[in-house]
């Protein structure tokens, strides 16, 4: 959303990020800047650091990094205006919402989504939607379930939607923003989802976000889902389905399945902390989400290949979040032919019961009880090379367990299972958690040896083709941000298009046109609109940085760097290189006396 010029700004400048982050975890004074346990992963040496004078925060663990703003976004769950909105209630700003075309064209997205629902859910109780109906009834789901959720219904009308929601005043392009319709090769429009049951995904705040369209019979044509794109308003990463009705649960945990269908069906049975994810893996936006209304989490997946997969991942996503972690595995049926046959939680109440279901679930097995098992059901135990072979893995796995009474406690476990003596496998563990730590220790030591590799950016899509020019670039908008009065120097010698980084380049740019329109250049501004791994890695860099002994001098010896790297990269020679520096040089001398 475009906000009005300088509003960030002032937000910033008005809610302190230390008195906003202490509303949500304590910190502790250290120097000139505060340090706490992160919020965003699982820690017991605190690595969170708070710059009061940068108004910036950064998690040297995890890496999070940002200003104010993207700390309410990541802690609330937020979207960056609902982190604003949130943050101007807190400061007494007023947010100027009613004239901003972005707001407007949310509120009518939201609007047209309640008014989608209601039609997929009468759609769903007329006599086209009789087969979809009786389907949802025959797979235990009750009316009141039905209702709750606001289950519907998609015709096969290839544009019932997009009439029913014109003859609304809603316009086509508010349709295309909803990603409720779709435009066909021709140019004209159709509806996105057709002949599909439909769940809509619904918010904390109760607003109707998005769709998920389930096909009636796993015969049917196309994928069994489809989900709707990320929009103005939904943004499928930091989304659960069923979360607004299991944010009410008084159970101590939420309880996490793969599919839309499975969710409703275990609240219909009385189990009404099921949520899922919204077509894609579990996310560690949608992990913050479930912490502020439960601090453990029971992982419900299929038991295939994929379904493994999934766990293991949610399992490091969830413990990262410091949630506390338990994986419920249904027992494994077979067919009349000795066949799996694929099991989930709704089919399983189905069969066994409800009062079955809750057995299992009052006591699942820990995330470490979990993975030793899996070990210990793809290894074969018949021979003394296969009981080896589990032994090892499970050695390896146990030497990365990182709390020392859990991991003695588990190892001990493992040993008297597999009938071993409990010190020759404790042996093993510390064997191997021991070289895990020389690797760790080599790791540091090669980074230390190989400063440029510390340079390169560890966020994805960053990474810099010339770190050694990148370095220059990184501390060059340090001191710019740091000592605002070397900004003429900078200006008279350097250009944005003679950095080699685009990301820095842009900075650079930014930091020019706000010197120019004669704004306050804080760090926490500078970092407000990039993208998270943008934002994240910046933090990290003016987090780290130093302060220097002789800015003026410094940013001489850095104009003549970046100058160099420039030349080279254009393939300059040595006699244009020596007038160009010559030039700056006389430039950058003139205006470092104006800029006392």
């Amino acid at each position: 959303m475009a906000l009005p010029s300088g509003f960030i700004e002032e937000l910033i400048e008005r809610c302190d990020i230390v008195n906003v982050i202490e509303d949500y975890m304590p910190l502790k004074s250290s120097g000139t800047n505060y340090v706490g346990l992160c919020p965003f992963h699982s820690e017991k040496t605190p690595s969170f650091m708070v710059s009061p004078s940068k108004q910036i925060f950064k998690c040297f663990g995890c890496g999070e990094g940002g200003n104010v703003i993207s700390f309410v976004m990541k802690q609330e769950n937020l979207s960056f205006i609902d982190a604003v909105r949130k943050l101007c209630d807190r400061c007494g700003m007023t947010f100027p919402e009613n004239d901003e075309p972005d707001f407007q064209i949310r509120s009518r997205i939201l609007e047209l989504n309640r008014e989608a629902a209601r039609y997929f859910f009468n759609t769903l109780q007329s006599d086209e939607g009789k087969p979809a109906g009786q389907y949802l009834l025959k797979r235990g789901l009750t009316p009141a379930a039905i209702r709750s959720f606001g289950i519907g219904y998609a015709g096969s009308s290839w544009d019932g939607l997009l009439r029913a929601m014109t003859a609304k005043g809603f316009s086509q392009a508010e349709l295309l923003a909803a990603k409720l319709v779709s435009r066909g090769k021709n140019g004209g429009l159709y509806d996105f989802f057709r002949e599909r049951i439909m769940f809509p995904i619904i918010d904390v705040r109760g607003n109707v976000i998005a769709f998920s369209g389930r096909v009636l019979t796993s015969g049917d044509e196309g994928r069994k889902y489809i989900n709707s794109p990320d929009t103005p308003v939904y943004s499928k990463s930091r989304a659960l389905f069923g979360i607004n009705l299991a944010k009410k649960t008084k159970s101590d945990f939420l309880l996490l399945v793969e599919g839309n269908m499975d969710v409703v069906s275990l609240h219909s049975a009385g189990f009404d902390s099921a949520i899922a994810t919204c077509g894609t893996a579990l996310t560690p936006q949608q992990a913050q989400l479930m912490k502020k209304y439960a601090s453990k989490a029971v992982v419900c997946f299929d038991q295939d290949a994929a379904g493994q997969k999934a766990t293991d991942k949610a399992i490091g996503i969830l413990s990262g979040a410091d949630i506390d972690v338990r994986v419920l595995r249904l027992p494994k049926l077979r067919g009349e032919n000795g066949e799996t046959i694929k099991d989930d939680p709704d089919s399983f109440i189905k069969r066994e019961g409800a009062d079955a279901f809750r057995k299992l679930l009052s006591k699942p097995p820990s995330d470490t009880e979990y993975k030793l098992a899996e070990i210990k059901s793809n290894a074969d135990l018949s021979s003394d090379d296969g009981k080896i072979a589990y032994l090892k893995e499970a050695a390896r796995y146990l030497a990365t367990v990182p709390n020392d009474i859990e991991r003695e406690i588990y190892t001990r476990n493992t040993a008297i299972d597999a009938a071993l003596s409990e010190q020759a496998l404790m042996n093993e563990v510390g064997r191997v958690r021991a070289s895990l730590l020389r690797e760790k220790k080599k790791k540091t030591a090669n980074k230390a040896a190989n400063p440029l590799s510390v340079i390169q950016p560890q966020e994805r899509g960053l990474r810099y083709e010339d770190p050694a020019a990148a370095a220059s670039e990184e501390r060059f908008l340090v001191l710019l941000l740091s000592y605002p009065h070397l900004l003429k120097t900078a200006e008279a010698s350097v250009k944005p298009t003679d950095f080699s980084s685009k990301l820095l380049a842009s900075l650079y740019e930014k930091v020019l046109e706000m010197s120019k329109e004669g704004k306050y250049i804080s760090p926490a501004t500078l970092i407000s609109g990039l993208e998270e791994n943008e934002a994240r890695h910046l933090s990290g860099v003016l987090a780290s940085a130093l302060p220097s002994e002789d800015p003026g001098a410094e940013l001489l010896k850095l104009i003549n760097n970046i100058t160099i790297a420039h030349i080279k990269r254009t393939g300059g020679t040595q006699d244009v290189l020596s007038v160009m520096l010559a030039e700056k040089r006389k430039r950058g001398n003139d205006n470092a006396g104006t800029n006392s």
